[in-house]
């Protein structure tokens, strides 16, 4: 029982380790799938989806209000396209 009792609490801990190390690294903002936070150059937060249903980025910054397209969107786009490139057989167009 007491065996049983150390490696409950054990697991808790480590558990609130890994939640607390997430909302140090996120700023305590945890986003959802297909969303991410992207710190601008004025040091204003700014929210990037993914739609996959049209397949496109959008962002909540006023660029992308006007122009329909953005630096916040290019940096995940290409973060993404970064990570793909070192896969053997992967063509990215």
């Amino acid at each position: 029982m007491v065996v049983v009792l150390n490696t409950y609490l054990m697991r808790k801990m480590s558990q609130m380790n890994l939640i607390d190390k997430i909302i140090e690294v996120f700023d305590g903002e945890i986003m959802e799938d297909n969303k991410w936070r992207v710190d601008g150059s004025s040091g204003k937060k700014y929210k990037v989806e993914w739609h996959p249903y049209h397949r496109h980025y959008s962002c909540n910054c006023l660029g992308y209000t006007y122009r329909r397209k953005c630096k916040h969107t290019k940096f995940i786009s290409d973060s993404f396209r970064n990570q793909l490139r070192g896969r053997a057989g992967v063509r990215v167009v």
